[in-house]
């Protein structure tokens, strides 16, 4: 890539994520034009998904769309509707080519947020885009790890985990932005399968925290699909940045 003759104009929604700053940074220094949209005012395009409004004027003379917005907190709400004024808006500008990035087990475990995630898939597939699912990122577990450390007993789910850097899910989206729409392409996960409840004590560790961990076994179908590992890749491993090293990268420990 290059703004020389044939750079791609690239448009990332959720440019101040946690997967949108990895992805702007990555496609920047190869050499992309850039531009960001965000609900928040100081990016390069202000624009609301759940109304549609902004769009037109993100969207307009734009190559590529990596849609990375998704309103994690709330459990996908509004993302739906937010993939199909993206995907309509699109369209109006030129049908440029979209890459969407879900979960691994979106479409195997019945959990509130992965059915918005298989929806939106749906939706991108229409469109003739290109879906990647990766497993959990670093960062989520490290929020899920400071979270628990705030009580005096530290519960963790115990599950198996894949964790993967956002940076390295960016490197793979960048691959993609170079080639052509793909539909669902190979799952992408971290380079190791660990337990939860380690990983927790990781994090108690590097931090000195003196909670007890205790590890929970959670019911319903839902945890019962994670317990089984069906969130997992683990024949798609990557080579990138294992958990260890992110952990001591982040705490200085």
């Amino acid at each position: 890539m290059g703004r020389r003759e044939g750079m791609k104009r690239i448009l990332v929604t959720g440019i101040t994520g946690t997967l949108g700053r990895p992805v702007a940074g990555m496609l920047r220094s190869l050499g992309a034009e850039v531009r960001g949209l965000s609900r928040r005012p100081g990016q390069d395009f202000q624009g609301d998904l759940a109304d549609g409004s902004g769009l037109d004027a993100a969207l307009n003379g734009v190559d590529v769309v990596v849609h990375c917005a998704s309103n994690t907190r709330r459990l996908g709400r509004g993302d739906l509707p937010g993939v199909r004024n993206l995907l309509t808006a699109a369209g109006r500008a030129g049908r440029p080519y979209v890459v969407f990035v879900s979960i691994v087990g979106v479409d195997v475990i019945p959990y509130p947020y992965y059915r918005v995630k298989l929806a939106a898939e749906g939706l991108v597939e229409g469109y003739g885009g290109t879906i990647l699912r990766a497993t959990q990122f670093h960062e989520f577990v490290l929020g899920g790890a400071r979270l628990a450390a705030r009580l005096p007993v530290v519960f963790a789910p115990d599950v198996p985990v894949q964790p993967i850097s956002a940076r390295d899910v960016a490197v793979r989206i960048a691959e993609l932005v170079d080639g052509q729409p793909a539909g669902r392409v190979a799952d992408l996960g971290g380079p190791e399968v660990l337990r939860a409840p380690d990983l927790f004590r990781d994090y108690l560790r590097v931090t000195g925290g003196g909670g007890r961990l205790v590890p929970v076994r959670l019911p319903g179908t839902a945890f019962g699909a994670f317990r089984r590992g069906a969130h997992l890749a683990p024949s798609h491993r990557s080579v990138g940045e294992r958990w260890a090293d992110f952990l001591r990268a982040r705490t200085g420990g």
